[in-house]
């Protein structure tokens, strides 16, 4: 587990210095695009006389120009508005996730901001037992188009969870085939593509409210890491 987390941390790190990278990127080609469009300006027309009829005809001409034709920036945006959204970030994956217990997830989406993801759970309590949850998330996706690999997503679902006594002292007072409870979960977070490699990393809180008594719970969610196909 210590290793693991030294893994994710190291990817996390890895994560943040290609998000950094992709805002550089950004504000260069911005720069780039504005001093372009400076030089690109028309200079001032002097007093020399010009026959109206051809002014005319090159303000209409200008005209159809800016209204025909994006400059680089937007052209740029709307460029990569289209990626984005064209396509969802990768087919299906596979991973692990970790915060409150341990947990195998599997995700595949069926449309292009639509996806689905089972996760099953493994969280152990010292000296009392241990507790195992399925949990089935509908996930709505969408990118975020100033960083290339970065989405938003939010979701719901059912889930099921047992909790298997550990024998000790006090097994008297537990039953002895354990407990079970079922509910619904919602979760939020983010998700990070790399552009250039079959990973994705997430960060997400799912809250969930157990039907069989226990009520509202917050302690569910966590990082992620998972490989793309």
């Amino acid at each position: 587990m210590r290793n693991l987390k030294s893994v994710l941390c190291l990817v996390a790190i890895f994560a943040a210095t290609e998000v950094s990278a992709q805002v550089k990127k950004v504000a260069t080609v911005k720069k780039s695009t504005q001093v372009q469009q400076k030089k690109a300006e028309p200079k001032p027309i002097g007093e020399a006389p010009v026959a109206e009829p051809k002014l005319s005809t090159a303000k209409v001409e200008l005209k159809e120009k800016e209204t025909t034709e994006l400059t680089p920036k937007a052209a740029g945006k709307e460029a990569a508005t289209i990626v984005n959204e064209a396509t969802a970030p990768y087919k299906a994956a596979i991973g692990v996730k970790f915060m409150w217990g341990i947990a195998l997830t599997g995700k595949y989406f069926f449309k292009k901001d639509q996806a689905l993801e089972a996760i099953l759970r493994y969280r152990g309590y010292s000296g009392l037992g241990k507790d195992i949850a399925i949990t089935a998330l509908y996930q709505y996706e969408k990118p975020i188009v100033e960083v290339a690999g970065l989405h938003w997503l939010v979701g719901a679902g059912p889930y099921y969870s047992h909790f298997s006594y550990k024998e000790s002292i006090y097994s008297s007072y537990y039953p002895s085939s354990g407990s079970s409870s079922y509910g619904v979960v919602a979760m939020a977070g983010l998700e990070f593509k790399f552009p250039k490699a079959p990973i994705a990393i997430s960060a997400d809180w799912m809250p969930a409210f157990d039907f069989n008594g226990g009520g509202f719970g917050a302690e569910s969610g966590g990082f992620g890491i998972k490989y793309t196909f």
